[in-house]
């Protein structure tokens, strides 16, 4: 839900908050929107030479910069501002999707990355539309864990989706030449192998639902209809994720306004090292801890003299040791954190502990597998990016062997 003001708040009258069901596919692309307001049963014509047409059959979900329809594809439908930037060539997402398409498909791991189906402009009366039609996929990683029994993913689980996604990076990084940027739990899906038949099926028995009108003539002249997100179910997923595959997503989009969220990001972006694929690696690291355990590896915190960037590098230092010197010098952001002697400014105390300590303390792995663990997550958290390993390194671990 996004909250819009249409009043501000004077002489002792309230401000008005509007807070819409989804996004606010009625607001200009002017606020920073533009989403577009499709509705459903309404045709979309492709982009392909066999004059192919999408018919809108249900919302599967929305961000901050698109709405995702299904047609037996899906339909990733982006606002006018992202199209603006997908022309102008600040906003990746048409060109990276095209790459990784294209560039091998005999690679292993292509089969774990989004696949662009087509694409095409669509226009409503915000602008044009930018559309991406991608193959159906189930429901991301976020979802999946919070819907296991015990709110994580086995040991197994765990080293299977780990293991599908370095080979999506080692595609993505070696024969395609792009950063994801964004390896996270939501950019993670369910590989679905499901028939137009049975996704027929389930609509029939499942249709697609509004919201109740909104009447709102500060927004807009017209009754605000807005579509239901309803997710499809992972069909043919067994409950044990025994036959789990999955595939990534969202790949290098916008590297210039996105890269990486706060809790996965890599110390070379919190300092302002010159970054690339190694970025991804590090993501991997802290994914595996959650995946795990349930909760984020760097917990934060900030006070009056402490940031958040302070408190994540004291968490750096005291999970995994020091920052290289040789690191720190090459850091365009060094000296606003770190002493002459490489100490962190602001943070006095620490509180070390290590990889080992952080997963037993949950009693969530058994103990036969915490070292194991610990060691490959460390891997994938060297500080240095240098020195970290490549996805194609990591492949080879014993960790995964067997997986």
């Amino acid at each position: 839900m996004i909250s819009v003001k249409l009043r501000e708040s004077k002489d002792g009258e309230e401000e008005k908050i509007f807070t819409s069901d989804e996004e606010p596919h009625f607001l200009k692309p002017e606020l920073g929107f533009g989403f577009n307001p499709l509705s459903l049963g309404e045709r979309l014509r492709g982009g392909g030479k066999d004059d192919r047409t999408y018919e809108i059959v249900r919302k599967l979900g929305f961000g901050t910069g698109s709405t995702v329809w299904l047609r037996f594809l899906a339909v990733k439908v982006l606002t006018v501002n992202l199209t603006a930037g997908v022309l102008y060539d600040k906003y990746w997402a048409l060109s990276s999707a095209r790459r990784v398409t294209d560039a091998n498909p005999n690679h292993p791991g292509y089969q774990h990355c989004q696949t662009l189906r087509d694409a095409f402009i669509c226009n409503s009366y915000h602008g044009p539309h930018m559309s991406l039609a991608f193959d159906v996929l189930g429901s991301n990683l976020l979802s999946l864990q919070r819907a296991q029994p015990t709110g994580v993913f086995s040991l197994h689980s765990t080293k299977r989706i780990i293991k599908q996604v370095l080979l999506a990076l080692d595609y993505l990084h070696r024969d395609c030449g792009l950063v994801h940027t964004d390896v996270k739990p939501q950019n993670i899906m369910v590989s679905m192998n499901v028939s137009d038949a049975t996704i027929a099926e389930y609509l029939d028995k499942n249709p697609a639902e509004l919201y109740e009108p909104r009447i709102e003539p500060d927004l807009s002249p017209d009754p605000i209809i807005t579509v239901k997100s309803q997710p499809l179910p992972d069909f043919g997923l067994d409950p044990t994720l025994s036959n789990l595959v999955v595939k990534l997503a969202d790949y290098g989009e916008d590297v210039n306004q996105r890269c990486q969220p706060i809790l996965l990001r890599a110390p070379e972006v919190i300092l302002g090292h010159p970054w690339s694929t190694p970025i991804d690696i590090w993501s991997v690291g802290c994914l595996i801890f959650e995946f795990l355990i349930g909760r984020t590896f760097f917990e934060l915190y900030t006070s009056s003299t402490v940031s958040l960037t302070d408190a994540h590098l004291q968490r750096i230092v005291e999970l995994l040791g020091d920052f290289p010197p040789n690191f720190l010098a090459d850091c365009r952001r060094t000296a606003e954190y770190f002493d002459d002697k490489g100490g962190l400014l602001r943070v006095k105390q620490l509180f070390p502990r290590t990889v080992e300590q952080c997963i037993a303390h949950y009693n969530r792995v058994a103990d036969k597998d915490i070292a194991p663990t610990a060691a490959f997550i460390r891997r994938c958290l060297t500080i240095d990016p240098s020195t970290r390993p490549s996805a194609s390194e990591l492949l080879r671990d014993e960790w995964l062997v067997g997986v």
